[in-house]
């Protein structure tokens, strides 16, 4: 099987997305994959932070060559009108690409790519990957009244119903979704050269509270920061970057937290290796129509790990629980586990043990990679 992926941000970047670990699986199954993205931009995103990110070689990545001074400007609806901007200019080249190399799939996730499906020659599979209405009014402050929001629900919709396959990263979002092809897709995580040793790694001998992923809006890092300050004796280590990386350092430095560190952006590789010196990690969302749709990626690379983990409740995360993490939707929700698990290292770490073997047995890359291959195989 061949497949396209026109992506809107870097393949190689800091974020290591679904889409990165999804279609890198894929690869390895045998099968061959393009990706057209765009040049790297301006931008503290993690989705456009380029890292040390390896590339598969079964994975052909072209960059498509878009004006420098266009592309790092900065304006109103700027994220949108270039995501737009993007997939006009690439339709050419995807044409292209499709006629050339027997295209099996058109993989697509983003509301501007219905310019693609217009005298489409392939199948298309469209990656439901975030609650992208909801991120409309979040990110842009449009609201269901504004014509701009009507439109893309439309459009949406027409995508939606014109894409052969369907595949939803949680529940909330299949739950949405009318189509008779349509599939639960989540994230999840590696499995091969996990340590054999179970319990605490931290070398420092100072008990350790992680968390790895984006300084994003939706991400309650806030938290974090105030259970710092009322933990002092407890090491907060904070692995990412994004568009709050700097609010987030300057509160750390306000707060004169000695006992904070932030590393900045750093390779997926680095970031796996940095969880297995924390004893605690932190899933920890604000709670929005966003967040309760997401499949987190970092709470799989966790219990991969197995580490204990806190969590925000979300509606998906609820859903996959099955008794291996904790939770916590305040500060001292956060803090009172996080001294539980010090004080119950045994308990903690059974129920990091249960969430690997759950990890293991149904969210492991591999198993996701091959059920997608399945769904595929159906429409082509």
């Amino acid at each position: 099987m061949t497949i396209l992926f026109p992506y809107m941000a870097r393949w190689s970047s800091a974020h290591a997305s679904r889409f990165y670990h999804l279609l890198t699986h894929v690869a390895e199954l045998g099968h061959n994959i393009y990706v057209i993205q765009p040049p790297s931009r301006n931008s503290t995103e993690t989705n456009d932070i380029d890292v040390d990110l390896r590339t598969h070689p079964n994975i052909t990545v072209i960059t498509l060559n878009i004006h420098k001074i266009f592309w790092n400007a900065n304006f109103p609806l700027e994220k949108l009108i270039k995501k737009l901007y993007f997939t006009i200019r690439s339709r050419k080249l995807i044409r292209q690409i499709i006629n050339e190399n027997k295209i099996d799939l058109l993989y697509l996730y983003n509301i501007p790519q219905f310019i693609y499906l217009f005298r489409c020659k392939t199948k298309v599979v469209f990656d439901f990957a975030d609650d992208l209405l909801a991120m409309f009014e979040i990110e842009l402050g449009i609201t269901k009244k504004n014509i701009i929001y009507k439109i893309a629900e439309y459009l949406l919709n027409w995508t939606i119903r014109r894409s052969d396959m369907i595949i939803c990263i949680s529940a909330p979002l299949f739950e949405k979704v009318k189509h008779k092809n349509k599939y639960l897709v989540p994230n999840g995580s590696h499995i091969n050269n996990i340590n054999s040793e179970f319990g605490p790694s931290s070398t420092n001998n100072k008990f350790t509270i992680g968390y790895v992923g984006a300084f994003e809006y939706s991400m309650a890092l806030d938290q974090a920061i105030d259970a710092a300050g009322k933990l002092p004796q407890f090491n907060f280590l904070l692995v990412g970057a994004g568009r709050d990386y700097e609010r987030i350092e300057s509160k750390v430095k306000n707060k004169n937290l000695n006992n904070v560190q932030l590393t900045g952006a750093v390779s997926h590789s680095q970031a796996m290796e940095l969880i297995k010196s924390m004893d605690v990690c932190l899933n920890l969302f604000y709670k929005t129509e966003v967040s309760h749709a997401v499949s987190p990626l970092k709470l799989f690379e966790y219990l991969s790990n197995r580490k204990p983990v806190i969590s925000t409740r979300l509606n998906e995360v609820l859903r996959i629980d099955e008794g291996f993490l904790y939770y916590g939707d305040t500060v001292d929700e956060i803090v009172e586990n996080i001294s539980y698990i010090f004080d119950h290292k045994d308990e903690a770490y059974k129920k990091a043990m249960l969430g690997y073997q759950v990890v293991k047995d149904k969210f492991s890359w591999e198993k996701i990679a091959h059920n997608f291959l399945n769904a595929a195989k159906n429409i082509i």
